[in-house]
């Protein structure tokens, strides 16, 4: 049996999947403590999911607050909040129309989340929203996957495995991957393929198809100073490793001056 999601949100279909493949995933975790370390609290995790990292932010003692437009993600956030005994502000909103309620001292935007963002004007709209949230010396950080030509070539129209994983039951997962790339649009078409094994044997199979735009460089970082922001800082890595252009990551942190 095959399922998507009828009603609009790409998440709706996969959300306890995609929950269960992240939960234990940090290697972004130790950055995001340092940035908040840095630029103190309040925190804004925009496009926060399951809470994955406002979770940790918050354990880590900084006060965190959340906006996803999936209410499936933000009820895994809710839950997972809880059962970790920590308090996240979270609401149900769109990160290109952020409404300021707070002065921050940070605010995040994690793990691809910007590519959402289908046009420049959707992500000068959010970066000049971020801005607004920030106060003086706030700071901005964006991490998307570096699009290196090779990469977006070898992942083009191919059916690849992304892992393997067991869910919140103990149930088997494999996840596949496509990609349909338009690199005149800068656009890839992704489409997530779940294939849950059943203990009978049987395979259900959950699919979530998501557009997406990818981002260069010059290009974010010409975007961040259109928003306002003066002091951009480029880095290759979640170790913040200079940026080469070479590395899996390209993670900007602007700060507000």
């Amino acid at each position: 049996m095959s399922t998507s999601d009828p009603q609009g949100d790409p998440y709706a279909a996969i959300a306890e999947l995609y929950a269960a493949e992240h939960d234990d995933w940090d290697d972004d975790l130790p950055m995001y403590v340092h940035l908040a370390e840095r630029a103190g609290g309040p925190i804004m995790d925009l496009a926060c999911g399951t809470a994955r990292v406002g979770t940790a932010l918050a354990a880590a003692g900084f006060e965190v607050h959340g906006v996803d437009a999936s209410a499936a993600l933000l009820a895994i956030a809710r839950r997972r909040a809880d059962a970790r005994g920590v308090g996240i502000e979270l609401q149900q909103g769109d990160m290109r129309h952020l409404r300021p309620t707070a002065e921050f001292g940070a605010v995040i935007c994690a793990l691809d989340s910007f590519l959402h963002l289908e046009s420049t004007h959707d992500q000068l709209l959010t970066l000049e929203g971020a801005r607004g949230l920030l106060r003086s010396g706030g700071v901005l950080a964006v991490d998307v996957f570096n699009p290196t030509l090779d990469r977006l070539a070898a992942w083009d129209g191919v059916l690849r495995t992304q892992g393997g994983f067991r869910d919140a039951d103990g149930i088997s997962v494999t996840h596949f991957v496509s990609w349909e790339v338009d690199p005149g649009a800068q656009r890839i078409d992704a489409r997530h393929i779940y294939d849950v094994l059943r203990g009978d044997g049987q395979v259900t199979r959950r699919i979530a198809r998501m557009p997406l735009r990818y981002v260069h460089r010059f290009e974010l970082e010409l975007a961040l100073r259109c928003a306002g922001f003066e002091r951009i800082e480029t880095y290759g890595s979640w170790a913040l490793d200079p940026y080469d252009g070479e590395g899996d990551r390209l993670i900007v942190v602007a700060t507000k001056t």
